[in-house]
């Protein structure tokens, strides 16, 4: 079979999408990408031997007036010719993985008839994915939605990469806490700025990583307490190592951030993206919070409130708690759950 992925924008998009298109690949099928010249797919991809073609879609949410116009006829465009790469590959199923690249890349789909099959990250829908659900055949979800799921909706996680099952999960014995702390791909300015200082306040030997995003590493480490052992990276390729390697990880709550943590049995201090569209990160956060696996910390909540809750963690030994492997859903299976109910509509 030849399959269609298109994901562009953030790893919370691109790198569930490069899971599935491995997936596709093991199982002798054939895939092309869809994404755009300047998103984050147009590094990672082409490195994994994935045939990329773009288009040039931009965003349409939170943009100005000339700007939207701008993107409507980018979309026009993009559509037109992501039919061109449909029939001239001879595609059999596209799969959406979210963002804004989606939109004309299902349009494409339905015009050409056909299989459109969706993942949704989060806890609920994008925009794009919003549009396109009563179209798909199938739409994958990686969290129970907020709202309810509907026939075409399946959960079966979010494809993450494949870890060590075997891996021992007991419980930190060394009297040194390891932190992992991390923004995302992307960085973030509140976690660089605000939770060293947070850290600071806790009496307790402790051991940080800290992910400051690309161009984000400056000053970071300074803010930290000369006691405390840190290691400040704009970017670690391998964040499940850092994340076994941790008691807990403080991060904000994309979706594939809380797959990876819950998947290897850590718990999280979550600080949800206060501007994520439709507050989707909140939602994201409140699904972990409910499994007794993490702490919510809001941006608008003030900063003596993140450190009682830091040591709150400490205190009381919650993250202990959370060294949990056993997970709701099993996203190690997300791809091979996805492929095999895509497989089963021929």
């Amino acid at each position: 079979m030849k399959f269609l992925i298109t994901a562009a924008g953030t790893g919370g998009h691109v790198f569930p999408a490069l899971e599935f298109a491995r997936e596709c690949i093991n199982q002798k099928h054939e895939v092309i990408w869809v994404g755009t010249t300047k998103g984050f797919e147009s590094k990672i991809v082409p490195e994994h031997d994935i045939q990329l073609l773009t288009v040039p879609m931009s965003g349409f949410r939170g943009k100005g007036f000339l700007d939207q116009i701008k993107s409507i006829i980018r979309l026009v465009i993009s559509t037109i010719k992501t039919i061109f790469y449909i029939f001239h590959h001879r595609i059999n199923f596209v799969v959406c993985f979210g963002g804004y690249v989606s939109l004309p890349v299902g349009i494409a789909a339905i015009i050409c008839g056909k299989y459109l099959i969706l993942h949704e990250q989060n806890s609920v829908l994008g925009t794009s994915n919003k549009l396109l659900t009563r179209f798909a055949k199938i739409v994958f979800l990686g969290f129970p939605l907020h709202q309810g799921k509907k026939k075409n909706m399946q959960i079966v996680g979010n494809p993450i990469r494949a870890f060590d099952t075997n891996q021992d999960f007991n419980r930190a014995t060394s009297e040194t806490i390891k932190i992992y702390v991390t923004g995302g791909s992307q960085g973030s300015e509140f976690i660089n700025n605000n939770i060293p200082i947070a850290i600071n306040s806790l009496d307790a030997s402790l051991n940080i990583k800290h992910q400051s995003g690309v161009n984000k590493s400056e000053g970071v480490k300074d803010l930290y307490s000369s006691k405390i052992t840190v290691e400040v990276a704009e970017f670690y390729q391998s964040p499940q190592e850092i994340i076994r390697w941790s008691d807990f990880v403080i991060c904000r709550a994309g979706a594939l951030t809380l797959s990876e943590v819950s998947s290897l049995g850590r718990g999280c201090l979550m600080i949800p993206l206060p501007s994520s569209i439709d507050n989707h990160q909140l939602l994201n956060a409140q699904e972990i919070s409910n499994l007794k696996k993490g702490l919510i910390h809001e941006e608008h909540e003030s900063l003596n409130l993140l450190s009682n809750r830091l040591q709150k963690i400490y205190n009381k030994k919650l993250y202990l708690n959370w060294q949990n492997p056993v997970s709701k859903i099993d996203h190690l299976q997300a791809s091979k759950r996805m492929l095999s109910s895509i497989l089963k509509i021929i």
